[in-house]
């Protein structure tokens, strides 16, 4: 394990390439809603709305850690921007000492997972704004609405994923605006 000061380095870090990588993986995921409001943040696996779950909870206080089961016979506790799994969100937020479900904390933890699944050299193209095929392959186990090499979900149980073609498209676009805001 890493020393105490490792975590710090993954709730701070983050370069336009980055930023733009966790867009595409909610646009993916099918959470990014457009990326102006906090709804996406508390999406759970089906597509409805932990507020609507759990109406007069706060859906930022915790991973909601519940099952979904849909009538095609997947079940799954993804919830969030980046739909965590209930044991991912455990896992890491307790390494890095998060004790909340909020946008910016869901921010940081997919951070770390982009960071730890990623190849050296893959992290440094994102992090110089460039996303390739063998990144999103190196996600894919993550992230199941990302393509393998060979275009398909990691899990292959019929997932939706977009393509490399979509999925490149929305990154550029991202890194596009991202860098038009730095500039200004």
């Amino acid at each position: 394990m890493a020393d105490a000061a490792t975590p710090r380095r993954y709730l701070q870090d983050h370069s336009n390439g980055m930023e733009a990588l966790l867009r595409t993986i909610r646009f993916a995921e099918g959470t990014w809603r457009g990326g102006t409001t906090e709804e996406g943040y508390q999406v759970i696996y089906g597509g409805r709305l932990i507020s609507e779950v759990l109406p007069g909870s706060d859906p930022f206080s915790d991973h909601p850690q519940f099952v979904v089961v849909k009538q095609s016979a997947l079940n799954s506790s993804a919830a969030g921007a980046y739909q965590f799994l209930g044991t991912t969100w455990e896992t890491w937020a307790g390494w890095l000492g998060i004790s909340d479900f909020s946008p910016r904390r869901q921010d940081q933890v997919a951070r770390r997972l982009v960071r730890h699944r990623l190849s050296d050299a893959e992290e440094a193209n994102i992090d110089k704004g460039i996303l390739t095929r063998e990144a999103l392959h190196q996600l894919a186990p993550e992230w199941a609405a990302l393509p393998t090499h060979s275009g398909a979900s990691y899990y292959g149980y019929g997932q939706s994923v977009k393509s490399w073609d979509q999925l490149k498209a929305f990154y550029d676009k991202q890194l596009a605006l991202l860098n038009r805001e730095t500039e200004a």
